[in-house]
């Protein structure tokens, strides 16, 4: 229970009060909402919200953390930093730093997550309900939905150039295309689909400014943003960019004077297959260890970001090496069979054309090698064995 000095309102709340909700599967991991939430409540992919719990007001021993008007309130002067509010946090998002306001991750319904949420995909019950959307599943191998916004990201990142724009819309040329997702992926706006499904929506990193100076306040990103995000500020005459969106930079493309700037940094792609070998828990010192074993280098770590890159057998190598050196096999296991690349080393020319196309960058030239080629995964398993041997449930054969 809270302490005496919190006074009788600071432990409830005077009504039903419900925590916002956010539509995971239609997500489109822009993290604008992320970005904009003012105490850091919200996580995403993985989803992590505060639910409203009020475990942290209870604990608070000071009455920094107090109910006031059906709101979580925080006085900084009261805070001790004493972290009992993140101790007993139900979700785990409560944190305490050295960084105002110093307790955060507590959810105070300001609704500006709502508010920027370029497809209205959260909610607070009771309050702001929007609608759930429905996620379609087409039958067809690969599919550009009507919401294509024509931005042209998705060319580029297609290992096997089978991606053309035509009449600003993403056409796929099905006879090059080898599913490997990449393009459904990197789309901003779910606008495309590989077997079906839902894709697992890369993480991105944005740099998205604007030069004040050389804006003219024309208003025309404002108007071609596909979710509404950029605001107008009649007053300076100019324009106010989120701290982030789905970055498909299509404002960027039709800014007359070239006021605006996007960085955008890509996380490697994963597969999308429910068959195969895959990543299920990145976890990041068991993944190393798998790596070490690995005959072929098809898992690659990075030392400085923690993170991990695996072949994902997408054939993207296989289909672009001119000599055939790279090929897609098949092999079993438990009863199922399965994709493999096989590698024939005597018909390589070393001419580095699968490592140009590779999804994930995990193909790396090596000179003066028997084996010129590394970072393909042959399905050996040896990976597999390792990761149960130190930890069960981070690689998962399908």
């Amino acid at each position: 229970m809270a302490s005496s000095n919190q006074g009788s309102n600071c432990n409830s709340f005077s009504k039903d009060v419900a925590a916002i909700e956010i539509q995971e599967k239609a997500c489109l991991v822009c993290d604008a909402c992320k970005e904009i939430c003012p105490t850091e409540a919200i996580e995403i992919a993985p989803f992590n919200t505060c639910v409203l719990c009020l475990s942290c007001v209870n604990a608070c021993p000071t009455g920094a953390l107090c109910v006031i008007n059906d709101t979580i309130n925080y006085n900084p002067i009261k805070c001790t930093k004493c972290g009992a509010c993140a101790k007993v946090c139900t979700t785990g998002i409560k944190k305490v730093d050295d960084r105002l306001p110093y307790s955060k991750g507590h959810c105070v319904l300001c609704e500006l997550c709502v508010g920027i949420c370029p497809i209205d995909i959260i909610s607070i019950p009771n309050k702001i309900d929007n609608p759930k959307k429905e996620i379609p599943s087409p039958k067809e191998a690969i599919v550009v939905m009507d919401n294509c916004v024509g931005c042209g990201v998705c060319p580029p990142v297609c290992p096997v150039e089978a991606i053309t724009m035509e009449n600003d819309r993403a056409v796929v040329d099905t006879e090059k295309c080898i599913y490997c997702s990449v393009c459904a992926q990197t789309c901003p706006w779910n606008a495309i689909f590989v077997n079906g499904k839902m894709p697992t929506k890369r993480h991105k990193k944005i740099d998205f400014k604007l030069d004040s100076e050389k804006c003219i306040g024309c208003i025309a990103c404002a108007e071609i943003c596909p979710g509404d995000m950029i605001k107008i500020d009649s007053k300076n005459i100019a324009v106010e960019l989120p701290k982030a969106c789905p970055a498909c930079g299509l404002c960027v493309g039709v800014c007359p004077v070239d006021a605006l700037y996007l960085d955008v940094d890509y996380d490697p792609a994963k597969s999308v297959n429910e068959e195969g070998l895959v990543i299920v828990n990145e976890d990041y010192n068991t993944l190393k260890k798998c790596a070490e074993v690995c005959p072929t280098d098809a898992i690659v770590i990075n030392e400085e970001s923690k993170s991990v890159k695996m072949c994902i057998v997408c054939g993207a190598c296989a289909t672009t090496c001119p000599t055939g050196a790279l090929k897609v096999g098949n092999i079993k296991h438990n009863g199922k069979d399965y994709n493999r690349i096989v590698f024939n080393p005597s018909m390589c020319n070393s001419c580095g054309d699968c490592i140009a196309v590779c999804p994930m960058n995990t193909l790396e030239l090596v000179k003066g090698d028997k084996h010129p080629i590394k970072g393909y995964c042959v399905m050996c398993l040896i990976c597999l064995e390792k990761a149960n041997e130190i930890k069960k449930g981070v690689l998962e054969l399908k």
